[in-house]
């Protein structure tokens, strides 16, 4: 693998951590953490802590950037040995993507999911009731996984262009990437 490939492999493994970090503040109610206060409470049942993740802005970029992450680490996993040239475009074009959202969650007044309060409340304010719904918890990341699914197609076009392949080879190859993003969305 190319090193932009292999930092495709590292960005995924960063953004892992992050998410498990998050996960671990909300499932050990980590109130320190502006918000985890603002969308958990000791009374929240488990499973609307698992939709707390992407029940704001703050944690809805770190979850497009991880599923992000994890798309242009299995597009570098699983192509075909014809497109290894188009490879290293592929790469640098989802890692752009995704560095996009790290750079907002970042550099953003509001968006750093993981900022401090200056004291630790008791309980956090809970989950917004309007959200507390068995369908919060999986629509976000379908739809989700669905836009982001379509970053793979993508791309392998860029890629392509930047190759000068602009032939049906490539698009048989985005096809299955393609219909797992159109799946997840119509889920």
């Amino acid at each position: 693998a190319t090193a932009i490939g292999r930092s495709s492999y590292a960005l995924c493994a960063a953004l892992l951590v992050a998410a498990a970090a998050l996960w671990k503040g909300i499932f050990t109610h980590d109130f320190n953490i502006e918000y985890v206060a603002a969308y958990t409470s000791r009374n929240l049942p488990d499973y609307y802590l698992i939709s707390a993740f992407w029940a704001g802005q703050k944690g809805s970029l770190l979850f497009w950037a991880v599923v992000l992450s994890i798309f242009g680490t299995l597009a570098q996993a699983l192509t075909s040995q014809r497109f290894r040239a188009m490879l290293p475009y592929v790469a640098g074009i989802a890692n752009v993507v995704t560095i996009f959202f790290v750079a907002v969650m970042l550099f953003a007044d509001t968006a750093n999911p993981f900022e401090r309060l200056p004291f630790t409340p008791d309980d956090g304010r809970g989950l917004n009731p309007q959200l507390q719904n068995p369908g919060m918890i999986i629509h976000p990341p379908m739809l989700y996984l669905g836009y982001v699914g379509f970053s793979v197609p993508f791309a392998f076009a860029i890629a392509a262009l930047l190759e000068g392949r602009v032939d049906a080879q490539w698009l048989r190859w985005t096809r299955p990437w393609t219909n797992v993003a159109w799946g997840f969305l119509t889920l």
